[in-house]
């Protein structure tokens, strides 16, 4: 009997509405996702390919916990070294806690080993600029994220800046399993200028996939922020792009942008599913490590590319445990090709 109740549970809930948020609460209220979704095997492990996800690591680029930091990155190499065939490591932004110089040395010298083999590619973070008064941003340009994440190989992923030099806005392109998948990466707070950039990009690539990386995005429990954005609060001087609007005029009018990731709120991640224009479903994915529960352990988000599959397994994983998240090899799987978000 409580088999069958999932079961309908699971279909009400995927075709109930367009607009649907799974929290941490639903998530691990769901029992027994590996009979769901299957689990990782040795041989699955050395024929996909993945992109490793850091959620906001303020907390650990520190002379105390870099080496919680670098542990998970040792993680990562190690597999690597074993046949995993990572094709990123991205960052959701908030390298430092406030700008620090001392923060962004300790990130940078545990970060350039791995970089050298594996791109390494971070959003920008509200907590990377200099708040000149203690509370607001009144330039974007008082931060060193262009002196610390310029890594080479990072570099020659870039396919399109849109001030030249700067990796706050960039479209990075990557090949999965032989199929171009390009990485638009986004300011805090995206100018209006930028998204017209953005837009225009993804416009005149229409035979390209997208997916769009920026900090501020989605809220703690899921569903789009819109009370006490930091953007709004902190930036100065400057035009900013609200989550709500970016959704409107750039992810949900372009067919080809197939998710969105994100980080900045606390809360290990979020999953926010809406139907664009054309009647697709679109992931909003927030992955974060900053709040109390999170922040000096190893959780890492691990996007899995099968080699014979049009979706992306995401899951998320202790690499000082071994422990899955509520024991799932598959939290969610979502189509970059098709339009297919199962759970």
């Amino acid at each position: 009997m409580k088999q069958v109740f999932y079961s309908v549970l699971l279909l009400l809930f995927c075709f109930s509405s367009c607009d649907k948020s799974l929290t941490e609460n639903t998530l691990s209220s769901l029992d027994n996702f590996d009979n769901l979704n299957g689990s990782l095997d040795v041989n699955r492990q050395k024929t996909s390919e993945y992109i490793a996800v850091f959620g906001d690591i303020q907390y650990l680029t520190n002379s105390k916990h870099i080496d919680i930091y670098r542990s998970s990155l040792d993680w990562i190499q190690d597999k690597s070294d074993k046949g995993w065939r990572f094709s990123a490591i991205f960052h959701t932004g908030d390298i430092t806690m406030s700008n620090e110089l001392s923060q962004w040395r300790s990130f940078y010298e545990a970060t350039t080993p791995i970089a050298k083999d594996i791109p390494f590619i971070s959003m920008i973070g509200d907590h990377d600029y200099t708040w000149e008064d203690g509370i607001h941003i009144e330039n974007r340009l008082s931060t060193h994220f262009n002196e610390f994440v310029q890594f080479q190989l990072s570099k020659e992923q870039v396919v399109d800046y849109f001030e030249d030099g700067r990796m706050e806005n960039v479209v990075v392109k990557k090949d999965i399993h032989g199929q171009r998948l390009d990485f638009l990466f986004l300011e805090f707070g995206p100018r209006n200028e930028v998204v017209e950039w953005a837009d225009s990009y993804v416009k005149t690539h229409p035979n390209q996939l997208f997916i769009v990386l920026t900090h501020e995005y989605l809220e703690k429990g899921g569903g789009r922020r819109k009370q006490a954005l930091k953007m709004a609060s902190r930036l100065k001087n400057t035009t900013y792009t609200t989550p709500d609007i970016l959704w409107d005029r750039l992810i949900k009018c372009n067919d080809n942008i197939r998710a969105v990731l994100c980080g900045h709120v606390g809360g290990l991640y979020a999953l926010t599913i809406e139907t664009n224009d054309y009647g697709r479903e679109i992931p909003q994915i927030q992955h974060n490590i900053q709040s109390p529960d999170y922040r000096y352990d190893n959780w890492l988000m691990l996007w899995e590319f099968p080699a014979a599959s049009d979706s992306a397994n995401v899951s998320i994983y202790n690499t000082k445990t071994g422990k899955y998240y509520d024991d799932a090899a598959v939290l969610f799987k979502f189509g970059y090709r098709d339009k297919t978000v199962s759970y």
